[in-house]
């Protein structure tokens, strides 16, 4: 009877040795995948190689008051110093509509430093 009980000890520790190891393939296999799409992501980013618009650039207040058009060098500095939220409307032409900061450099884009994610006023989205 201690024998039986000793082997399904050891049968219970192998099942649950064969769960984690089964958990730890999924997770390795899920970080794969997420470098693979980020690796992607970063290498599309990459291939357009147009330059961030220099001038034009305008945004909407949360009053609903549109400002500019401003430079490239003006919006990269208030970016960088945290000027900009998320959802702040922004163009950088006139014939563009308003569209979300974060939407016009959505990762791995680097805003004022990679062209943007533009919606052309037809609904066309450029820059892609």
């Amino acid at each position: 009877q201690q024998q039986q009980q000793q082997q399904a000890e050891a049968q219970a520790r192998a099942q649950q040795q064969a769960k984690q190891q089964a958990q730890q393939a999924q997770q390795v296999q899920k970080m794969q995948q997420a470098q693979k799409a980020q690796a992607q992501a970063v290498q599309l980013a990459q291939q357009d190689k147009r330059p961030c618009p220099t001038t034009g650039w305008q945004y909407v207040d949360p009053k609903k008051n549109v400002h500019g058009p401003f430079t490239l060098i003006e919006m990269h500095l208030w970016n960088s110093l945290g000027y900009f939220r998320p959802d702040l409307l922004m163009r950088c032409d006139p014939t563009d509509p308003f569209i979300e900061f974060n939407k016009l450099f959505p990762p791995p884009l680097i805003p004022f430093e990679s062209y943007p994610r533009r919606v052309t006023s037809n609904g066309n989205v450029s820059g892609r």
